[in-house]
């Protein structure tokens, strides 16, 4: 049996409206049962709108404080700083100290970054990405404090990021290609189950679709055309 292009075409399109439909669909599912605002959004929102608890006549803010700890490849310390003080400064914050250590050929430091509490979930992400592109996150802890309200101070009010970062020094030539190799691992890996369920869903998908047209194209429209001619 011949295939005509334009059904192949039809067929596609069938194909690529379904994917969107359960895509569309399963992002829906998601958003209902799982709200995209964490606990930590829920937290500085709170923060954003004045929220305050009270315990008798005392009224209390909740404040939130982190560490975030990283592994850096060789000469990249400078950059990840550079940019982490640029984050900062975009998140309406500050660099409240920096200390940085040279030895045995490599950099480390601790950063302190002091950020308004509505924008320290977005801080978060964006300091681990930037990490991340640069080396490994290795340690994330959060911690929230509640504090009186009346003795606040203007620093206080601030949400407390500690960034811990040091850079690692491969031993050999050996390890930077094995580090290269690892580095790329999750990504081939994430290629390779995309394209395996590409073709487990979407071949299967297609044929279905391609099934459809020509069922539609050879068989019912002829039939329902059949049906409304007028007898002779």
């Amino acid at each position: 049996m011949w295939i005509k292009k334009k059904e192949i075409c039809l067929a596609l399109t069938l194909t690529v409206l379904v994917v969107a439909f359960a895509v569309y669909s399963n992002i829906k599912n998601i958003e209902e049962h799982y709200p995209a605002e964490n606990f930590l959004a829920d937290e500085t929102r709170s923060q954003s709108y004045g929220g305050l608890s009270s315990t008798g006549s005392q009224q209390y803010s909740k404040v939130i404080s982190e560490t975030i700890e990283g592994e850096l490849n060789k000469g990249a310390f400078e950059d990840v700083i550079g940019e982490l003080e640029v984050l900062t400064d975009y998140m309406e914050g500050y660099v409240k100290s920096l200390r940085m250590t040279y030895q045995d050929g490599v950099w480390s430091g601790t950063m302190i970054c002091k950020v308004p509490p509505t924008n320290v979930t977005s801080f978060t992400f964006n300091a681990r990405a930037t990490i991340e592109a640069n080396g490994t996150v290795t340690y994330i802890n959060i911690t929230m404090e509640s504090i009186n309200a009346s003795q606040q101070n203007q620093e206080s009010t601030y949400s407390t990021i500690n960034l811990h970062l040091k850079e690692i020094k491969p031993e050999n030539g050996k390890n930077e290609i094995i580090a290269s190799i690892a580095s790329a691992l999750p990504i081939l890996t994430t290629s390779l189950v995309w394209v395996a369920e590409g073709l487990i869903i979407g071949v299967p998908l297609c044929l279905a679709s391609l099934g459809i047209v020509i069922l539609v194209n050879r068989g019912i429209i002829p039939l329902w055309k059949n049906t409304l001619k007028k007898p002779k």
